[in-house]
């Protein structure tokens, strides 16, 4: 069985090879291009998974392997403290229909409630993923808003939509 964990800056190397095959294997599904993380420095993600407030990332491990992901990271600005972002959840076909995705999302929810003032978690998917829309809306997120046409490759468009769930809430 799997297991989920914070990841840490040893899994750096990991974490920047799976987020580049996430992006070369759902185009449509994330703002990113594989262009785009190509052209980011190592440290960028680095420091993100050094930090010790407002941000964490979480892995799927199956055995030394990472098969899963999902980033959050709080609002920076005073005004917005009270909310957060969950951004890059991604499993690997290999290990899509496991309850993978359940976990890291459940794993990220759990993380996000310890942090103070936190009565907000925000989050954006595309069109392109519905599998990923429907494990959202079950987890208790609700859609607030869509943007058409948001993101287009080799042809294609995908409307991206929004969704948040209020901490707290009854979810």
């Amino acid at each position: 069985m799997p297991q989920i964990r914070r990841l840490e800056i040893n899994h750096l190397d990991a974490l920047i090879a799976l987020r580049l095959e996430s992006l070369e294997q759902a185009p449509l599904a994330f703002s990113a291009s594989p262009e785009d993380d190509r052209g980011m420095s190592p440290d960028f993600m680095g420091e993100v998974l050094k930090a010790q407030e407002g941000q964490a990332v979480f892995g799927a491990f199956s055995g030394s392997d990472l098969v899963g992901m999902i980033g959050l990271v709080r609002e920076s600005k005073a005004k917005h403290r009270h909310r957060a972002l969950i951004w890059g959840m991604f499993v690997k076909p290999s290990h899509r229909g496991s309850g993978l995705g359940r976990a890291l999302l459940e794993a990220v929810i759990q993380h996000a409630r310890t942090w103070p003032d936190l009565d907000w978690l925000d989050l954006s998917v595309t069109s392109a993923a519905p599998e990923a829309q429907k494990l959202y809306e079950s987890a208790g997120f609700h859609r607030w808003g869509a943007e058409p046409d948001s993101l287009r490759h080799a042809g294609e468009s995908a409307t991206k939509i929004f969704m948040q769930m209020e901490l707290g809430a009854g979810d």
